[in-house]
């Protein structure tokens, strides 16, 4: 992400989403007024989720406490009202489950609205901050608490080292989807392949059929192979490893599936 000066609009390199110009107030009453603000936001998010879902305050505080962590009818009416001017983390987990929305909606209301004070010093779009909450867009250096002649980029690759951890795990979410298309394609090929149309008798057909069957299941053993290296990696890099789905079992060679080859 490019640094713009302060006082210039400028835009995340990546996404085009729009970072406001940096505020040159720093003093104590705006930092205490951004908790505050932070907190209103979250409140009125939940009061128009809330209302969105056609939920009564006390119908929200039941499905609260079906979830295992009960909050009173009026708490949730008085944190909405702002008579209760702060929100805990559990309480916004609890209640973003209970109003079915991700919980970044309720602290960056993405589609509401335009902009929002990430901190007490930085304004930016609204978008932009809840992409850099998940990991997808640097922080600017007021969000790392840096000056204009401090080393931005040695806290980028200190964020990114960060961010790196999401994204191994989101790459072995991409890599169990993708055995699992490929051993689809290697089962559906392998059942034709056992009760042939009878188009599929003539000796050329079938010849296809075959490689085309040899190609798949190449590809099944390469996709495996490729998750495998991946969780050997993370268990090099000190990750906790996730457990692979019940239907997925990395013991197995495809030997199974070209012992059923025609």
């Amino acid at each position: 992400m490019t640094h713009h000066p302060q006082g210039a609009t400028g835009y995340d390199t990546d996404s085009f989403a729009e970072i406001a110009p940096r505020s040159r107030d720093s003093n104590a009453g705006r930092i205490d007024s951004w908790g505050a603000e932070t907190n209103q936001t979250i409140a009125t998010q939940i009061r128009n989720w809330r209302n969105m879902r056609g939920l009564s305050a006390q119908q929200l505080s039941e499905r609260c406490a079906s979830l295992g962590y009960p909050i009173p009818r009026n708490i949730i009416a008085n944190i909405e009202t702002g008579r209760r001017g702060s929100i805990t983390v559990p309480e916004a987990i609890i209640l973003a489950m209970a109003l079915n929305v991700p919980p970044i909606l309720l602290i960056y209301p993405v589609g509401k609205e335009l902009s929002v004070r990430a901190s007490p010093r930085q304004d930016c779009g609204t978008f932009y901050a809840a992409k850099w909450f998940t990991g997808d867009a640097r922080p600017t250096p007021d969000m790392v608490g840096l000056s204009e002649s401090d080393d931005y980029k040695t806290a980028s690759r200190e964020w990114e080292s960060a961010r790196d951890i999401v994204q191994t795990y989101q790459r072995h979410d991409t890599l169990v989807r993708r055995y699992r298309y490929v051993r689809e394609d290697v089962m559906a090929q392998l059942t034709r392949m056992a009760d042939p149309a009878a188009a599929d008798e003539e000796p050329d057909v079938r010849n296809i059929h075959k490689r085309r069957t040899d190609v798949l299941v190449s590809n099944l053993s390469r996709a495996g192979e490729v998750l495998k290296n991946h969780r050997t990696l993370m268990q090099k890099l000190d990750l906790a490893l996730p457990a692979l789905p019940p239907d997925i079992d990395l013991t197995d060679d495809t030997a199974s599936y070209e012992e059923n080859l025609i």
